[in-house]
């Protein structure tokens, strides 16, 4: 017993005890939590509903039919009067017994039974209600060998009436398939939609990743560095390169967007004539007058932030330190206030935390009340400089490393259904909103494993590219991009197969595709249909996701 406890086993077992308990101690509270009751599934009725709805699904509405029916009707009342009874009906030969002739809640039993009825034959079980001009399906049930029916169902409503209603028995009497359902083909549209919007937010969203991933990639990032004087000289061009490119591009733009309103009618309605090809050179031309300022703008930007780099670089490597220090902390103290008030501004538009109520209305009195404290931020940040070497170079190239990170973590937190619905208030119902929420999902999902894959290069051809001179892009071209060409193949494969089921879960919201159509069917508890787009939906992805392994297992 003393050795056990100096070799620690007693320890050992506590903590071990220790732990067993915990987890039985939180999957108790978990059962609390989450509500399990194992007699609900028991239910009679319950279980009555699971087996309808599963022997719905197993009858998809595939193939359309030319069918002969029978119909007996016999009458239902509702609610149940004092006394209940019996409704007997007697046509053609057939025999029909209704017990009780009434219902008043959802859990009342029905039975009918009857005879006279074709042998084997197939019989639905269905009810009009009264001011509705749709059928609901109550049950379904095949007769006996002798031509006798019984079965026993509950109403899935109650609809008080002073007239009785009418119950049916539909009896197929003869049956030919005669071509698909407008079901099918309805899926057969919708999944192409489908397949082709999920295309189209993969390689969307892979244009826009495959950039990112290059500065989300540590690897490359972190040897970045610039002085001071270059980060704030940069911050303070800013606004005014990129800003004045993007007004430039709003003014080039305006004129012909605003012709009359009729040059963008105009040349959609020259184009029909392509059909599908002209409408897509004319999105494509409508695209390019929407993004020129921002492409501008963008330009713009890159171009202050190089001019300020360079200027910094140049003024680090000759002047004095003395000189260097003047301007690090003047940079540094227009820079912050420049940064500090484009934040400022940026939240004030968003609204973050009704912000708005709080601040004048006019942009410039906005800029009046952000100016003093963005100085007061300057003044402390350049006064920070001073305690760092004159010449100092400074780890930009993490801060955007983690900038871009944190962004492509944030937007993959949220769900694509929740993007979706965001679309949709934005462009309306429809594809566009499901492609546009599957494109920024695929942005950050792609951005993120694209990064990845480039930290995890070979270093050895990137110092064999870097000990011959060669600048950032450069390396990246030459020595990062063949490494990682393959891999970004594969991913762009697999995001696709990745889409095609999102775009399921986001046509719930309206966002277009076979999942809107999926989720009519449902609400409307027209199942057999539902049943078809359920199909269509696994076919698809199971051929996808055998092309893309097959063209993973072969680029990899």
């Amino acid at each position: 017993m003393k050795d056990e406890k100096k070799n620690g086993r007693f320890p050992q077992y506590y903590k071990t005890g220790v732990i067993i308990l915990a987890l039985f101690l939180l999957y108790a509270y978990g059962l609390q939590v989450t509500k399990v009751n194992l007699e609900e599934p028991l239910e009679p009725q319950r279980q009555e509903n699971l087996v309808s709805l599963i022997r719905s699904f197993a009858r998809p509405d595939i193939f359309a039919y030319e069918t002969e029916t029978r119909r007996t009707a016999v009458s239902l009342r509702m609610p149940c009067p004092e006394t209940i009874r019996g409704s007997q009906v007697s046509i053609e030969g057939r025999q029909l017994l209704m017990v009780p002739n009434c219902a008043t809640t959802t859990q009342d039993p029905i039975t009918i039974t009857g005879s006279g009825f074709l042998p084997n034959a197939e019989i639905l079980v269905a009810w009009t209600p009264l001011g509705s001009t749709s059928t609901r399906r109550l049950a379904d049930f095949k007769a006996s060998d002798t031509g006798d029916v019984s079965i026993t169902f509950t109403m899935p409503d109650i609809r008080p009436s002073e007239e009785p209603q009418a119950i049916e028995l539909v009896e197929v009497v003869d049956r030919n398939i005669v071509g698909l359902s407008d079901t099918t083909y309805e899926a057969l549209d919708k999944i192409v939609e489908t397949v082709l919007m999920a295309l189209m937010a993969s390689t969307i969203g892979t244009l826009l990743s495959i950039p990112l991933s290059f500065i989300a990639a540590r690897n490359l990032m972190q040897n970045v560095k610039a002085p001071m004087t270059g980060i704030m000289s940069g911050i303070i061009l800013l606004p005014v390169l990129g800003g004045g490119a993007f007004w430039i591009g709003q003014q080039l733009v305006r004129p012909i967007l605003s012709l009359d309103g009729t040059f963008l009618p105009a040349l959609q309605t020259s184009l029909e004539a392509l059909g599908f090809v002209g409408n897509f050179i004319f999105v494509l031309i409508e695209l390019a007058f929407l993004l020129l300022p921002l492409t501008l703008g963008g330009l713009g930007a890159f171009v202050a932030t190089s001019i300020g780099s360079r200027f910094g670089q140049q003024v680090t490597m000759r002047a004095p330190a003395t000189t260097v220090r003047i301007l690090t902390f003047v940079t540094t103290l227009v820079g912050t206030a420049v940064l500090f008030i484009l934040l400022a501004l940026a939240l004030v538009w968003v609204n973050v935390l009704g912000i708005r109520e709080f601040v004048p209305e006019g942009g410039w009195a906005q800029l009046g009340l952000f100016l003093w404290p963005g100085l007061v931020l300057g003044l402390i940040a350049a006064l920070l400089t001073l305690r760092a070497p004159a010449k100092h170079h400074y780890p930009i190239g993490l801060v955007i490393y983690n900038a871009t990170r944190t962004i492509f973590n944030a937007v993959r937190s949220i769900e694509p259904l929740m993007m979706g619905f965001v679309f949709v208030v934005w462009v309306g119902l429809g594809p566009f909103a499901g492609i546009m929420a599957l494109t920024l999902h695929s942005m950050a999902d792609l951005g993120k494993l694209f990064s990845e894959e480039v930290e995890n290069i070979d270093e050895g051809p990137v110092e064999a590219i870097t000990a011959t001179g060669a600048n950032q892009l450069q390396r990246i071209v030459y020595a990062v991009v063949p490494q990682v060409t393959p891999s970004y193949i594969a991913y762009i494969f697999y995001r696709w197969d990745i889409n095609v089921r999102m775009s399921t879960i986001i046509g719930f919201v309206g966002g277009g595709g076979i999942g809107f159509v999926l989720q009519r069917n449902i609400n409307q508890i027209l199942y057999t249909r539902a049943s078809v787009m359920v199909i269509a939906i696994a076919i698809v992805v199971i051929v996808l996701d055998n092309i893309s392994a097959r063209v993973r297992s072969r680029i990899i």
